[in-house]
């Protein structure tokens, strides 16, 4: 089998091929050096490369997600690696673009004799990733919100002003702020209520956009699993036909732990943090709230117990931290497990 590596950049891409026998392919590398990274520049690929076995590897850029979806729809065999994975490329002193494509055409030939030096991305279809993009504004949303609510605490601090505003999203806390006629607070007040009209818009949006969407359903039963995470989580999981077992789901979202194993001893080290670091931090955040405010849940009783006592029993002892972050991150991971036997058995919350 051809194995290719092609070095996509937004104007240009650089193929580089090496046959069966690994020897470099002439012919090919000097007419595809540089070709236009569009549809008319890689219908002369397929077109060269048609009925010969061959398989194309790319490394994972913005960029590539264009040429990718071009190559399959034209039935092109093709596949894309992670970047942290193709060390030769990421850590070359000779980093130039002939070089970058030889070297994932080398990286292309060492699979193809059942040798893995890299994971391949899972690229979702075009319409997945709108709805993620979509869904990655509400989340930026989300968090502008909070930085805003913090200054306006930090605001009230700062000057010694003595207003119960430890919910400052609510109309009488605002009220409250209004009335004191200052600057300052007026202008973060004003953006806080800018930035949950935009973000009360996108979620009316998403939750348009996905309403006949299973996962979406699903998901948003689980109690405090609002609209952007339900939705984010559904365009990550896309399928869960992809993942044959809970492991693999909760791996996908990077919350799995690293290991590092020496001689007989194994030891576990902190999460991958690998894959979607939005999704990832959406489920936090939405499994903090579920143990915050659903004391009779399993994942709460779960995570109270790897938090050595609930989030409240811990504040009233003025035992801190009051969340762990590992166990946190226990209750995330053990959520993924929750998600994935609902999805793969048709369960409800």
């Amino acid at each position: 089998m051809i194995a290719i590596g092609a070095d996509v950049h937004k104007k240009k891409t650089t193929f580089h091929a090496l046959d069966e026998s690994g020897e470099s392919m002439k012919e090919f590398n000097r007419l595809f050096r540089s070709v236009p990274s569009d549809r008319a520049g890689i219908e002369k690929i397929e077109e060269y490369l048609r009925g010969r076995e061959y398989q194309i590897l790319m490394e994972n850029s913005t960029k590539t997600h264009d040429v990718y979806w071009i190559m399959e729809s034209l039935g092109m065999d093709v596949i894309v690696a992670h970047s942290t994975d193709l060390a030769r490329i990421t850590k070359s002193d000779k980093k130039n673009d002939d070089n970058d494509a030889k070297e994932l055409a080398v990286y292309m030939r060492v699979r193809h004799q059942n040798i893995d030096q890299f994971r391949v991305c899972y690229m979702c279809p075009g319409l997945w990733m709108k709805r993620r993009r979509l869904c990655r504004i509400a989340k930026q949303e989300m968090m502008n919100e909070g930085n805003l609510k913090r200054k306006i605490r930090s605001e009230l601090l700062l000057f010694g002003i003595d207003i119960d505003a430890t919910s400052v999203t609510t109309q009488k806390a605002r009220s409250k702020l209004k009335m004191l006629k200052d600057p300052v607070l007026d202008a973060l007040v004003e953006a806080m209520e800018d930035c949950q009209k935009r973000r009360s818009s996108l979620e009316k949006t998403i939750a348009d956009e996905f309403r006949n969407d299973r996962i979406y359903n699903k998901v948003m039963k689980i109690p405090y699993f609002g609209p952007v995470t339900s939705a984010y989580l559904s365009a990550t999981i896309v399928d869960i036909d992809r993942y044959d077992s809970k492991k693999k789901l909760a791996s996908s979202f990077g919350l799995v732990p690293r290991q590092r194993d020496s001689g007989e001893t194994q030891a576990h080290c902190k999460i991958t943090k690998t894959g979607d670091p939005h999704a990832r931090w959406l489920l936090i955040q939405a499994v903090f709230s579920h143990v915050l405010n659903c004391p009779d849940s399993q994942l709460t009783k779960f995570f109270n117990k790897m938090n050595d006592g609930s989030i409240a029993d811990r504040k009233a002892a003025d035992t801190k931290p009051a969340v762990k972050r590992n166990a946190l991150v226990a209750a995330a991971r053990k959520m993924t497990g929750i998600v994935y036997a609902i999805l793969k058995n048709d369960r409800s919350w």
